[in-house]
């Protein structure tokens, strides 16, 4: 499938609004409506939407279209389940490998962290909570297990945003992430990837207890 300027610009906007939640799981995406949104031929919509299809932010149907992919709780506990053990891996393998630039970065997101988590921004918290995972995974040499666990998280992006809303969440998530920036600093990598690991068993307990609030 030949993939054009046109096409690969659609399919970045699709996968950005999908990703922002401007399309809700399980919303249609008719071709004939996205053609002229972006005024390009329907082929043009068809190859972004196999593109996306096959990156798994779509699905696509005989007779019915492309909807937005939507996931069962289970779906998203297990991939919770599965996020504990890259999470701890890959943390293991950049311990090691964390520089000083980067560990001063951890540093003062963990400081902003605090002040966003005091004046009640939970969203900054959030967006912040993200960098300094992406510290972490820049770190690690094993470039494999990153780009897996990155696309996974991007799948999951509205899930996993959503369950630092649970009151109490941002203190425990606060508590955690300083945990994991002590066992860094002290470069001990089985430390830091326990703590990662109870970090994401935490998102996920968290989840499983407020599945009514979450999903």
């Amino acid at each position: 499938m030949a993939k054009t300027s046109s096409t690969i610009t659609v399919y970045e906007s699709l996968k950005d609004k999908i990703l922002r939640g401007v399309y809700s799981p399980s919303a249609s995406l008719p071709e004939v409506e996205l053609a002229n949104e972006y005024n390009v031929s329907r082929n043009t919509i068809k190859k972004a939407l196999l593109m996306l299809e096959n990156d798994s932010y779509v699905t696509i149907e005989m007779n019915k279209g492309a909807k937005v992919r939507s996931y069962s709780s289970q779906e998203v506990l297990d991939y919770l389940q599965l996020r504990v053990e890259l999470e701890g891996f890959i943390t293991r393998l950049a311990v090691p490998c964390i520089t000083e630039a980067q560990f001063q970065r951890l540093e003062g997101i963990v400081t902003q962290m605090c002040q966003r988590q005091e004046a009640g921004d939970l969203m900054g918290y959030s967006a912040l909570n993200q960098q300094f995972h992406a510290i972490i995974y820049d770190a690690c040499p094993n470039k494999t297990a990153t780009e897996i666990l990155i696309k996974l998280k991007q799948q999951m992006r509205k899930y996993n945003m959503k369950t630092i809303l649970v009151p109490g969440r941002d203190t425990h998530s606060l508590q955690e992430h300083k945990a994991i920036l002590d066992a860094i600093r002290i470069q001990d990598a089985a430390a830091a990837e326990a703590a990662v690991r109870r970090h994401v068993e935490s998102v996920r307990e968290t989840f499983e207890r407020n599945l009514a609030l979450l999903f």
